[in-house]
């Protein structure tokens, strides 16, 4: 590996950077991707999947029959469009509707496969099993009974509940998840003489509660199976981030809403990130770059590298998963892959161990020989060889790292670097301190709103000329 051609520290009382020399784009040497495969057990017979089946005690109202399985999508809020938008540019995906932070559709067994396989902006897929009304914990109990969950897990399987929100007779919701984790227990023992085993850290299915009002205000549950289990963020090429680290989801968000490498693009488009493009990107460039993660997306975006490729998946070890299918749509996922001869992402950040983590990531998401790393203050920043492309940030904002006045120099630094050096390319800074965003001194062509866990930012466009 090549040392970093430009050094840059920061002064001895900590407090404005030191400039030294402008960021020089260093050449780093290639990575490779890091994979880890699921494992599934006993495929068996494919029994119809959502079916539901009646037990010697019948609830009030029978949960929810899916004639078809459908799925939920779930996201942060006002990114449903661009998880909508995924989900039709996938086949067999069929009925995608959006809703508030999720996305529901229906489909075959392909079409499961292929949103965890593919998605970039959702946090979770799930299967849902039933959903219906109920009055209290006994009823939840009951209906629970009654779904057919040993079409996905075994008695000698594990499993998890979990469990959101509340309702009559249940104010607690891991009470909510107590019951009905009974009920499948139950269910088993009265069927099979046996019941799974309960590991919340690693089950071979999670089962997802959610306890919501319905529209005339009666009290429902969802009951699902997480297929994702982890959450889709969870790409397998960070292992490290900095003090606080963008969430792939939200990064694939900001990088969707570019339309990157389409620039111009529709972004809630379906083929705004599948457009055919020449072997030369445009660059992509982020000058407080921290853990790599804008630049990781940014790359698989452009090279049309499915997301979930290098993980496992929660459906992996249901009783009806598909091993030849999935490895048919996995392949065919890595046959989808845009060739590209030149690098194209370039990332700084002043913090050298932020810049270790970036090039870690780079490397295990097989993306180092495109990019460049450099050490330097991005007031310094030169555009790096190549037409003009987009500078995407997410600098400090004074919530999690630094104080705002001390911030206030840094936002006009980038503004001033952006207006001065990067004539031709498009902007984009995502912060979630809006009066910091006005000390950038430019004009935003376009704002949109994103979520960081609980805070609320702005993504602002700049045209640059």
């Amino acid at each position: 590996m090549k040392k970093m051609t430009a050094h840059f520290t920061r002064s001895p009382e900590g407090g404005k950077p030191a400039r030294d020399r402008r960021p020089a784009w260093d050449e780093r040497a290639a990575g490779g991707a890091q994979k880890a495969g699921g494992k599934g057990v006993r495929p068996g017979d494919r029994p119809r999947a959502g079916a539901l089946v009646a037990d010697h005690q019948k609830p009030r109202e029978k949960p929810l029959a899916l004639s078809a399985p459908r799925y939920l999508a779930l996201c942060a809020y006002n990114i449903e469009p661009l998880v909508a938008a995924e989900l039709r540019a996938l086949p067999e995906v069929t009925g995608v509707e959006v809703g508030s932070g999720q996305v529901s559709f229906a489909g075959p067994p392909a079409a499961l496969y292929r949103a965890n396989l593919h998605l970039r902006c959702a946090s979770r897929v799930l299967q849902l099993l039933g959903d219906f009304a109920y009055a209290g914990a006994d009823e939840l109990y009951e209906a629970a009974r009654g779904i057919a969950w040993e079409e996905f897990l075994s008695p000698e399987a594990t499993m998890a509940v979990s469990a959101r929100g509340l309702g009559p007779g249940i104010d607690n919701s891991m009470y909510a998840a107590l019951r009905v984790k009974d009920a499948v227990c139950d269910r088993f023992r009265a069927r099979f003489g046996a019941r799974p085993d309960v590991d919340v850290q690693q089950p071979m299915v999670r089962i997802n509660v959610q306890l919501y009002s319905g529209p005339t205000a009666e009290a429902r549950c969802a009951l699902s199976l997480d297929s994702s289990d982890p959450p889709l963020h969870h790409r397998g090429y960070r292992h490290s981030g900095g003090e606080a680290p963008l969430k792939e989801t939200l990064a694939a968000a900001i990088l969707a809403h570019t339309g990157y490498p389409d620039i111009g693009s529709d972004p809630a488009s379906p083929t705004a990130a599948d457009a055919p493009g020449g072997p030369e990107m445009p660059p992509l460039v982020d000058l407080c770059c921290g853990s790599g993660t804008l630049l990781c997306e940014g790359g698989l975006r452009a090279l049309r590298v499915a997301p979930g490729l290098s993980r496992r998946f929660g459906f992996m070890t249901w009783r009806d998963f598909d091993p030849a299918l999935w490895q048919r749509l996995s392949d065919e996922a890595r046959g989808q892959r845009r060739p590209v001869a030149e690098p194209f992402l370039y990332g700084a950040d002043l913090n050298g161990r932020a810049l270790a983590a970036a090039e870690r990531s780079l490397e295990a998401a097989g993306l180092m020989t495109y990019g460049r790393l450099c050490c330097g203050d991005l007031r310094d920043a030169e555009p790096p060889p190549g037409g003009p492309g987009i500078v995407v940030c997410n600098p400090p904002y004074g919530e999690r790292l630094g104080d705002e006045a001390q911030l206030v120099e840094l936002y006009r630094g980038l503004g001033d670097t952006l207006k001065r050096r990067f004539a031709g390319y498009t902007a984009y800074v995502f912060t979630a301190n809006l009066a910091l965003g006005r000390q950038i001194g430019l004009r935003p062509s376009a704002r949109h709103v994103l979520y960081n866990a609980n805070l609320e930012g702005r993504l602002l466009q700049f045209k640059l000329y």
